[in-house]
């Protein structure tokens, strides 16, 4: 069931209906959230969902699942995980675009750092 939420929405995100998309991300992050509290494809319904929330300009709202997602994928693999390059970077989008542009450069910065090490 996750998979065809998460299709489901990245195909309503593209048909340009983010509400109907939010919804489904939503259900993906609850399917993955049942599969149990450390189950990789939580990190990945956060970010999408996050993402989805950033794209409507909901960028507060958008902001805890970045953080939780972030939190989780270090606890997983540690500070420096190449994955976090990507969720460090959507989060600064957010925050740039929220107008908290040194927020944003210190998570880009991180993310350069890992990305380096890769």
């Amino acid at each position: 069931m996750w998979e065809r939420y998460n299709i489901s929405a990245q195909q309503a995100l593209s048909q340009g209906r983010p509400v109907d998309a939010e919804n489904l991300f939503r259900q993906a992050l609850a399917e993955a959230e049942s599969m149990g509290p450390t189950e990789p494809k939580i990190v990945q319904s956060l970010n999408n969902l996050a993402n989805c929330m950033r794209q409507q300009g909901k960028h507060n709202d958008a902001e805890p699942l970045y953080q939780r997602a972030i939190k989780m994928k270090e606890m997983a693999g540690g500070h420096f995980h190449k994955d976090l390059v990507m969720l460090l970077e959507n989060y600064a989008k957010s925050l740039r675009a929220n107008g908290r542009g040194a927020e944003a450069d210190k998570l880009e910065s991180r993310a350069q750092v890992i990305f380096a090490k890769k």
